[in-house]
């Protein structure tokens, strides 16, 4: 059954936290374990009992069967022993929250009476000023308002009673527990682990920050794209504790799924963003080499028949002294180099064109990302320059791709990472329950 979420008017929240059914279900849980455990250790010592294996292996076997029979012995009697203090844990919370929750009940009784009267007493009071402490005296003494209030006096008292008898028998079964655990079966290094891990609540303090400041600066992103790296760092935080909760048991294996969902979604933006900047400049450098051509050749047409003048002045023999063909020969030089200078002016002017400006649609299309609006609008620029060139087609239609590939990652991250955050208040918590069932340890659990 699911707790209450508002405690007013008696307190901020739940004074009696827990879940009896997930208790009682490891208390199950525990049961089979401890039956499975005693069931293995009655055949070891059933096949160290046994005298029809004969040598010096038989010696050796049935010795290690007898040791490990007492270890599991050890365990069976820690989850016997644990199971029954978490099953008498789980009954007493049951009654605990159920006097709660009836408390609540009474208090939100007597609060609607409250609240009934002082909405008369205000209505009165605004309608007759003068009469004001007569209303008010005469409301002190209302049997139902009288009653309501003592009512609400004594739900308080019964649920700091409750709450009092909680926080006793929860530490109680705590210190049973750590009692039963304390027994002659060394844990190893890695249960030692995953017991801190459960200890340290200020990891998953630390996730929860890192997550919503991941989200904050993930939004900031949009505009500044230079601080996605922080968003970037501060989900592989959030990422590294979730693995460090979920290999221990104390973590769900669904919340490592979604970090490492939301880092290929980053991968891929960033890898799309660097596709785009390649693009772009391989366009600029086709369209320069394409610009470079184009006045090159309009400079030949131009000077063609000066050029072919001169390369005839060049030649000719007999009767033309060598002065005048080495200033016909330079001067089809000259022209040539003013040819190729034209091409290179050309070609320097696509290189050092500004990148277009944008308008707040392009730049809203790109994510709010200024860089990656500007740089598609670019290659799209050149492509409409050039229409037959295949490689600023191909450069166009590429880019167009790696856009909607952000689009797609930061619309996926960002449905998932609201739908992560909300659905607990839509589910009333079934969300995190489905998590929980999403939850088991690497290694050894006994």
């Amino acid at each position: 059954m699911a707790r209450p979420k508002d405690w007013q008017p008696l307190r901020e929240s739940d004074p009696v936290p827990g879940d009896p059914v997930g208790v009682f279900n490891q208390v199950t849980h525990m049961t089979k374990i401890a039956e499975y455990l005693r069931n293995q250790a009655e055949a070891l010592t059933a096949m160290a009992d046994a005298d029809n294996l004969k040598g010096k292996y038989a010696d050796e076997l049935a010795e290690n069967s007898r040791g490990l029979g007492r270890k599991l012995d050890l365990a069976e009697d820690r989850y016997r022993e644990v199971k029954g203090h978490l099953s008498s844990w789980a009954d007493d919370l049951e009654d605990f929250q159920k006097a709660a929750d009836k408390t609540l009940d009474d208090a939100r009784d007597a609060q609607r009476i409250i609240d009934a009267h002082s909405g008369k007493g205000d209505k009165k009071a605004t309608g007759n000023q003068k009469g004001a402490s007569d209303e008010a005296a005469s409301t002190d003494v209302d049997p139902a308002l009288k009653r309501a209030k003592e009512d609400l006096t004594a739900a308080r008292r019964r649920l700091n009673t409750t709450e009092g008898d909680y926080q006793e028998r929860a530490a109680h079964y705590a210190s049973k527990i750590r009692s039963s655990i304390d027994d002659d079966m060394k844990d190893s290094w890695w249960n030692d682990f995953k017991a801190w891990v459960a200890d340290a609540e200020w990891l998953g303090d630390i996730a929860d920050w890192a997550s919503w400041a991941a989200t904050a600066v993930g939004v900031v992103a949009m505009f500044f794209p230079a601080v996605g790296v922080i968003a970037l760092a501060l989900t592989v935080v959030v990422a590294a504790i979730h693995i460090t909760q979920a290999v221990t048991g104390n973590g769900s294996w669904f919340d490592v799924v979604m970090d490492l969902g939301a880092l290929k979604l980053a991968r891929t933006g960033m890898k799309a963003a660097k596709a785009m900047k390649a693009l772009q400049n391989s366009s600029r450098k086709t369209a320069a080499d394409l610009a470079k051509g184009q006045a090159k050749s309009q400079a030949s047409r131009a000077n063609a028949s000066a050029r072919k003048t001169a390369a005839k002045a060049e030649r000719k023999r007999g009767g033309t002294s060598r002065k005048s063909r080495d200033r016909a020969r330079a001067k089809r030089l000259r022209m040539e180099g003013e040819n190729r200078a034209a091409g290179k002016r050309a070609s320097n002017e696509v290189r050092d064109t500004e990148m277009p400006q944008i308008t707040a649609a392009e730049k809203a299309s790109a994510i709010g990302d200024k860089a990656m609006a500007k740089q598609m609008k670019d290659i799209n620029k050149w492509r409409d320059a050039y229409p037959d060139n295949r490689t600023l087609a191909s450069n166009a239609s590429q880019a167009q791709r790696h856009k909607d590939a952000v689009q797609g990652a930061w619309a996926t991250s960002t449905i998932l990472d609201a739908a992560d955050k909300g659905a607990d208040a839509a589910t009333n918590d079934g969300y995190s329950r489905m998590k929980d069932r999403m939850t088991a340890p690497v290694g050894s659990q006994w």
